[in-house]
């Protein structure tokens, strides 16, 4: 009964970050249109969070406050500032009867969306520098502490690894990738996603600079397109320490002696770097005794233990495990100014964008996540730690801003464009060619929406489906699967 009441709790708790971190962000976005537009005189008609037939609200001064059906964002109707009565529904003011609104205050309305949304997103981001953002070891590594030796690509053939044919390898440091300083593993995943390096014989190219033993080198990876997540990937993870944290019972790691909190050190002589590569260093073991090295305390203390092939899917798969069930890092808090964390997520929108657009990127619209992805980004990270969320809804607020101010019908910056178009020809723009214009692309945006979504689906899904595969066995869960480091998504370049 407690657990079931505790899977409760942790589920209400989620759905409350959801509704008050991400529906804040877009009640904050439509606060500064409507805030901005009763500054300026403008005749209001709704406030809606949501699009399509309304499901409940008020109405005060003339004004419908609503929550609308499709939870896709929201909209302030505003008839004086844009005729988007293919999305809003009609208007039951006279327009002839109104004065024109200025260009002035047409820019004032429209941008005061993605002004709140940057006021909002500075506001958590100084909270954050105050509390100190969560982070740990392996997200702050620039050390590669596995290279994986061969990888899926895109046909489901497995590959020799790009990493280990170019001659990476554990214990190098990376100094850079394709010329840009890279600060941390966060950096390194999202340059080798972005990356559009095309070789003179046409193959993909990644720019490497590193350094092993005190000497810098420069190595080109050619990248393969994963199965999974269809981007760049090179095969390697990140070097972090490994902490164990919980242990199967009667499993071979209890035999040896692994206690909580034991640091794995060394492994045949080799320093562990990650638990991807101490999985690895096993892999071939089963039934053989390794030497291992672990710290408990400041004491470095010696054992023997023999890995055990475990049967880990329905399907039949093996695994070769000692019974490690849970493991963490050092974890740590970061206390970042608040204008360089908007700097950062800023710089971060700007080159994924430009990675969207560029031909020789492999980044495409399937790789961008809907409402529904980031719902789920945000149930998982309210599960994980509050300072998590509020650091999510930093970069969703950046986003908006930036996304609403392109100049699109149907966006902010569609009406800005609009409105400097009317100006520059000293004549309104027809109404029914504006309505046309945005009902085409509102069409066009949903259609976008439904699509990315099919892809946040479908990832949810298949992850859904990995994690029911597993059986227990005596040795469970399976080590690795079960990690308390879930502030990353995987091991390898970022890739589940």
């Amino acid at each position: 009964m407690s657990i079931a009441f505790s899977q409760i709790f942790e589920s209400a708790w989620s759905i409350l970050m959801v509704v008050l971190f991400f529906g804040g962000s877009i009640f904050v976005h439509e606060l500064g249109h409507f805030l901005a537009a009763k500054w300026r005189g403008l005749h209001i008609e709704r406030f809606s969070i949501g699009f399509g037939p309304r499901l409940f609200g008020w109405k005060r001064n003339g004004i419908d406050y609503r929550v609308s059906l499709l939870p896709l964002g929201g909209y302030v109707a505003l008839p004086q500032l844009a005729d988007m009565r293919g999305i809003e529904g009609e208007s039951s003011a006279d327009m002839e009867k109104m004065e024109p609104i200025s260009y002035t205050s047409k820019v004032i309305v429209a941008v005061a969306g993605a002004v709140f949304n940057v006021l909002f997103a500075l506001g958590l981001a100084t909270l954050l520098f105050f509390t100190g953002q969560p982070t740990n070891e392996r997200q702050n590594s620039v050390e590669v502490g596995y290279i994986s030796q061969s990888l899926v690509n895109e046909d489901g053939v497995s590959v020799p690894s790009p990493s280990s044919q170019a001659g990476l390898k554990e214990g190098d440091i990376v100094r850079s990738i394709d010329g840009k300083l890279v600060e941390n593993w966060t950096d390194i995943h999202q340059s080798i996603a972005i990356s559009s390096g095309i070789s003179e014989d046409g193959r993909r190219k990644i720019d490497f600079e590193i350094e092993r033993n005190g000497n810098v080198q420069q190595l080109t990876v050619f990248p393969i397109i994963s199965q999974y997540l269809k981007t760049r990937q090179v095969g390697l993870g990140p070097g972090y320490t490994v902490i164990v944290t919980k242990l199967a019972d009667n499993s071979p790691a209890t035999k040896s002696g692994i206690l909580p909190q034991d640091t794995l050190v060394e492994i045949d002589g080799e320093p562990i770097r990650s638990i991807e590569f101490f999985r690895n260093a096993i892999a071939d073991k089963a039934g053989i005794p390794v030497s291992l090295v672990l710290k408990r305390g400041e004491e470095n203390i010696g054992t023997t233990v023999t890995p055990e092939s475990v049967e880990i899917r329905k399907d039949g798969t093996r695994s070769t495990l000692i019974g490690i069930s849970e493991y963490t890092t050092n974890a740590d808090l970061a206390y970042v100014n608040p204008f360089e964390q908007i700097k950062q997520v800023t710089i971060t929108t700007w080159e994924t964008l430009g990675a969207l657009f560029n031909s020789r990127s492999d980044i495409n619209l399937s790789h961008m996540s809907g409402p529904a992805g980031i719902i789920r980004i945000f149930y998982n990270s309210a599960q994980y730690d509050i300072l998590f969320v509020i650091w999510l809804t930093v970069l969703i607020n950046i986003n908006l801003a930036i996304f609403n101010l392109l100049p699109i019908p149907v966006l902010d910056g569609g009406h800005i464009l609009f409105a400097t178009i009317s100006k520059i020809k000293k004549e309104a723009l027809p109404p029914n060619l504006v309505a046309s214009i945005q009902g085409g692309f509102m069409l066009l945006l949903f259609s976008l929406m439904i699509y990315v979504t099919f892809f946040d689906v479908n990832r949810w899904i298949s992850d859904s489906s990995d994690s029911r595969d597993y059986v227990e066995q005596r040795i469970t869960p399976v080590f690795g699967e079960t990690s308390e480091d879930k502030s990353s998504d995987s091991s390898i370049d970022g890739e589940k």
